[in-house]
């Protein structure tokens, strides 16, 4: 710039050049395309620092030479209540004589903001300029290290079979029926987004980012919404966003556009339209990919061959694998443990869903279906519950080697916590216990008995660990057709006579309220008590009494290692039944 268009044009705030015909709508030299209208873009440094210095050489002199103007502006003396015009400073080399043409501005005294990192700030100033020119340069220098380097476009990973070419479809199209050229592109990232700079899709205007949206003003509830909002990026250039005889309808701050506007409305539904068709186009290529990294960091294949040892339970693993992994979210699988939860998920739904689908097919099938055919569905569907039933077996041996290692370590065992483990795991008592559905009569079974011992004895009692409220007395389970009472001592925990006349009353007292309960009699007529402790130190008296329980088939004592032992062995049998070596 020369001095004359420094006070004429620059230092002149408010001075439209797009409208001056000394200016006009494009640059002197290279006829880049000039943005906005208002004249006060000059003032945007002082948003975040408090001096300007401007350096500009531009007015020939002897046809070599170029006279220097060079000023510094100051917000705090720009910014003073006062009527009186604002004059910069005036540096000591202002109007000399400069072989070298351009301007250098140096901005200085900035506000205290977080500086981002090289890598960040690289991204913001390629969102905002878009693409790289071939006349055009921006370098960065850091001064700390020394590094140069040079702006390029904002470099995107984006999943090339997603891509929708803008240029190749219609324009945006007014009511009017008046068209708005559109070019660039939209698709999905690699990746979910790691910075903001990329996500969505920016819309410039002139060389210079107008602004960005991440749905065009979709509304919830559409096909592949969450997806689209983590995934979506793209970069659409609509010059009549701002064209030389038209209205300007990027906002001052040329961060959004006025979407109120005629063309904004047009453009709005013109992008949500685009948006959705590369929703439903990218739903098959995205789970595709989910699949794959889904069954590559699994280990998924590998896993159900040595679980199950059976060709058609891998091949159902595997389609149940993909199922569940097409819909798992792509950021999600980045997180081993969370994959590995997945991959668990599958191979347990596996056995229990080929059994049900054989189950169904068999059912399908019309009369007249041959035997064979038949037999072949049931067998397969012999081999699916076989499978489940030994994931359940892996699962209580898994369990049981936890236990035994705790006993064998001699750590103290609270017995509360024992209590709500045989509770919640009766098998371990006996493996032939196993709850299917919780029963309602049992249940009012229960709170009635507690009730009725409180009336009769002045006490309360507790006989579950499910409430959660105290330390059950002892724990009363359902077993078949009678109610069994299970009393638990610690490991390496003799039972002495109090307790064992406690274990006693509780049996006398279950036996009284059935008698005068007749109802509750009929639909559980046995009462039986198993005893989980390692030793016994009775007297003469309650180790006749612990006798006659026993023989009267009232009574049943399990130590701790008997328990593991039992367990461990129907188990393991089933295990080593099931194996390939069969």
């Amino acid at each position: 710039m020369t001095p004359d268009e420094i006070n004429e044009f620059y230092l002149r705030v408010g001075a439209n050049a797009r409208e001056d015909d000394r200016r006009g709508p494009y640059s002197r030299d290279k006829e880049r395309a000039r943005m906005g209208r208002k004249g006060i873009g000059k003032l945007a440094p002082f948003g975040i620092c408090k001096t300007i210095e401007v350096q500009t050489a531009g007015e020939e002199n002897d046809g070599d030479n170029f006279r220097v103007a060079h000023f510094v502006m100051n917000f705090d003396d720009i910014n003073q209540e006062t009527d009186e015009p604002y004059h910069p400073e005036i540096v000591s080399d202002d109007g000399t004589l400069s072989q070298k043409r351009g301007t250098i501005i140096k901005l200085r005294n900035f506000y205290h903001r977080r500086t981002p990192d090289e890598e960040t700030f690289h991204r913001q100033i390629a969102r905002s300029f878009g693409t790289k020119l071939p006349d055009f340069k921006i370098k960065i220098e850091n001064t700390e290290n020394g590094n140069v380097s040079e702006i390029g476009e904002l470099d995107v990973e984006i999943e090339e079979e997603t891509k929708i070419n803008v240029d190749d479809r219609p324009p945006v199209t007014m009511e009017d029926g008046t068209t708005l050229p559109v070019k660039g592109w939209v698709a999905y990232t690699k990746h979910p987004y790691k910075n903001e700079e990329v996500a969505g899709v920016r819309i410039y205007t002139r060389g210079k980012i107008g602004a960005s949206t991440r749905d065009f003003g979709l509304k919830a509830g559409f096909t592949g919404e969450h997806t689209l909002r983590s995934y979506l990026a793209g970069v659409i250039h609509a010059e009549w966003l701002d064209k030389d005889d038209g209205e300007d309808l990027v906002h001052t701050g040329r961060q959004d556009i006025l979407w109120a506007s005629e063309e904004g409305t047009a453009f709005m539904k013109w992008g949500q339209q685009l948006l959705k068709e590369l929703a439903t186009k990218s739903r098959t290529p995205l789970r595709e990919k989910a699949w794959r990294v889904f069954l590559e960091r699994s280990n998924l294949e590998e896993e159900a061959k040595e679980r199950f040892h059976d060709k058609e339970v891998v091949k159902q693993a595997m389609v149940v694998g993909k199922v569940i992994g097409q819909v798992t979210s792509l950021d999600d699988l980045t997180d081993e443990s969370y994959t590995q939860k997945i991959k668990e998920l599958v191979l347990t739904i596996t056995p229990h869903k080929m059994l049900v689908d054989k189950l169904k097919e068999v059912e399908e099938k019309g009369v007249g279906t041959p035997l064979g055919v038949i037999s072949a569905i049931f067998n397969d569907a012999k081999v699916a519950e076989a499978s489940s039933l030994g994931q359940v077996a892996m699962v209580r041996i898994d369990i049981v080697d936890k236990l035994e290692q705790h006993l064998q370590s001699g750590a103290s065992v609270d017995e509360s916590a024992l209590q709500k483990l045989i509770e919640s795991a009766s098998w371990l008592v006996d493996p032939r216990w196993t709850v299917l559905q919780a029963n309602k009569s049992f249940e009012t079974l229960r709170s009635a008995f507690e009730t009725w011992y409180r009336d009769q004895h002045g006490t309360e009692i507790t006989t579950t660990t499910l409430s959660g409220l105290q330390r059950p007395d002892f724990v009363m389970m359902h077993v078949g057709r009678g109610v069994e009472i299970v009393e638990i001592k610690r490991p390496r925990h003799a039972l002495i006579d109090e307790e064992f006349e406690r274990l006693r009353s509780y049996i006398g007292a279950l036996d009284r309220f059935l008698e005068a309960n007749p109802n509750f009699k009929e639909d559980f007529p046995k009462v039986h008590a198993t005893l989980i402790c390692d030793s016994l130190r009775l007297g003469a008296t309650p180790q006749l009494a612990y006798d006659k329980l026993k023989d009267d088939r009232k009574l049943k004592k399990k130590t701790w290692w008997e328990i593991l032992q039992d367990t461990k062995k129907v188990n393991q049998d089933f295990l080593d039944a099931r194996s390939p070596s069969e």
